[in-house]
């Protein structure tokens, strides 16, 4: 009877279990306890972010409060005082950018463009997702403050749809506020079809009230808002006035890039993949019969012997260090580190310690053996 009334039980808490979908051991089926692990793991990580950010901003105006303090009162060491007076030439900087900006002023702005192509969304993981949002940063940064900033940034495909991740990652950049950045949902293919034919300013703003309005009457909340500030598919109005040319930046083209031209719209592939996917940019541009070039990275530092792939904010910096300084070879040198110019950077700089470690023992033990002669000459004077 017992039997009977154990089999009933374990029959009916397997039917259980199959209603559930989940195993005996409490798991949902298909999922591993490795899973499960990592997910709770993620979950304790994204519960304690907040606080950790928290601190971090308190230690980072602590810090802040008392680099200006010691500044003031001239106890700093060198290298903080290096660094307090880098900030306030990048927030000086940052400000004039700013107000020639607010006074119309563009005369030393690169009348050109440069695309950034965020079509890769799918083929990143969360964390070169993030990287992606801080190169953006970076980018806006660098043009913001360069001598010669390039007038048009645009951006494709990102919106909640075509770039879901980035979005959510993005808000946080405030990037509808960045200056000379355009923002597109639509992709790189539109941005093609554009300059090949001429669009309806009304017409564009048409398609894109249909596109947003409805959606805010349903529900408006703060990515709907964002909506707003997308301006595609509408060419800025610096791109409108001649035909340009677009040039999609690889490493795996043929052809190299001599100079940069005001008649040509450079792209930059917006993705963080660690090389992973090979020649990807290269055949996105060959499917969409686009130009494609590479930098002269060899041709000027043909001491280079790491990789040649570069992030979005490097490339971008090249470009612009180009503009100011017409000179290749001073516009990689500027962005690229040093470590790019070694090979095996670290086994080097280890030898070089080791080195430099040897020496100073040799010079011990010459020291040791001057001293241990002059007491032997003083032992025998005695």
């Amino acid at each position: 009877m017992e039997i009977d009334e154990m089999d009933s039980v374990d029959g009916e808490s397997s039917t259980t279990s199959q209603a559930t979908g989940q195993s005996s051991t409490g798991r949902p089926e298909g999922v591993s306890k490795k899973a499960i692990k990592r997910a709770a793991r993620q979950a304790r990580m994204e519960a304690v972010k907040p606080l950790k950010r928290a601190a971090e901003k308190e230690r980072r105006r602590q810090r802040t409060a008392q680099l200006a303090e010691g500044y003031a009162a001239g106890t700093l060491c060198i290298e903080d005082k290096e660094l307090v007076e880098r900030r306030r030439r990048v927030e000086r900087e940052r400000k004039e950018a700013k107000k020639r900006i607010d006074d119309g002023d563009q005369e030393n702005d690169w009348p050109g463009g440069v695309v950034i192509d965020l079509g890769f969304d799918r083929l990143m993981t969360d964390q070169e997702i993030a990287s992606m949002s801080q190169q953006l940063g970076y980018l806006y940064s660098s043009n913001r403050t360069a001598q010669t900033p390039v007038r048009t940034v645009i951006h494709t495909s990102f919106s909640p749809s075509a770039s879901p991740r980035l979005w959510k990652r993005m808000k946080t950049f405030n990037w509808q506020k960045w200056s000379r950045c355009y923002w597109w949902e639509e992709g790189l293919e539109n941005l093609s079809h554009q300059l090949g034919e001429s669009s309806s300013a009304d017409s564009v703003k048409a398609g894109l009230s249909e596109r947003v309005l409805p959606n805010l009457q349903e529900n408006y909340n703060e990515s709907e808002s964002l909506l707003f500030h997308l301006t595609g598919p509408q060419l800025p109005a610096d791109l409108q006035s001649r035909n340009f040319k677009l040039v999609y930046l690889s490493a795996d083209a043929d052809e190299e890039l001599n100079t940069l031209s005001k008649d040509e719209i450079y792209i930059i592939g917006g993705i963080v993949d660690r090389n992973r996917y090979k020649r990807l940019c290269q055949e996105k541009a060959d499917t969409l019969g686009v130009r494609t070039a590479r930098l002269p990275i060899g041709s000027y530092l043909a001491n280079l012997p790491t990789r040649k792939v570069l992030t979005v904010n490097q490339v971008f910096d090249i470009l612009v260090q180009y503009l100011s300084l017409n000179d290749w070879q001073a516009a990689f040198e500027a962005v690229i580190p040093i470590r790019k110019y070694v090979a095996n950077y670290r086994k080097a700089k280890k030898d070089a310690r080791q080195q430099s470690e040897q020496m100073d023992d040799a010079a011990k033990d010459d020291d040791r053996d001057v001293v241990g002669a002059r007491d032997e000459e003083e032992a025998t004077n005695l």
